[in-house]
């Protein structure tokens, strides 16, 4: 039995706020409003999948493991254009980070948690969507 943490917000009004939160961001965001949006779009998230009473503490490691995969997105987003024209390496990098992603995840979420927060089906790894055609083009 999954740990409860209170109402969720309905997808209806996560998407509202999501939009809210975007919509309210100048054209040319400074690091402190970009890393603020991004703190909120989290908890956003968690409200959204785990419950408005998730802990604090819980929160401030998810965000930990969300700036280490964000730096370790940043690493790829290099490589993607030093290696522009092998798209393979590419693919399995962003796998990678999928992986990694979920790994990171997992050290402070249930199984049950973390099925929700990816918002997993039975059985489905982690992945993240690669259309391989666009990358030749």
């Amino acid at each position: 039995m999954p740990a409860e943490y209170g109402a969720r917000l309905s997808d209806e009004e996560y998407e509202k706020r999501i939009l809210g939160l975007y919509r309210s961001l100048p054209p040319m965001p400074s690091p402190q409003q970009d890393t603020e949006t991004r703190w909120q779009e989290l908890n956003l998230a968690i409200d959204h999948r785990l419950g408005r009473g998730f802990p604090e503490e819980r929160r401030s490691a998810l965000w930990a493991v969300q700036e280490r995969i964000e730096r370790k997105r940043l690493r790829l987003a290099m490589k993607y254009l030093l290696r522009r024209l092998v798209t393979k390496f590419l693919a399995r990098d962003a796998q990678s980070l999928a992986g990694y992603a979920a790994e990171e995840y997992a050290k402070v979420l249930s199984p049950e948690e973390l099925k929700r927060f990816l918002d997993l089906k039975e059985g489905e790894p982690p992945s993240l969507p690669i259309d391989i055609e666009r990358l030749h083009k």
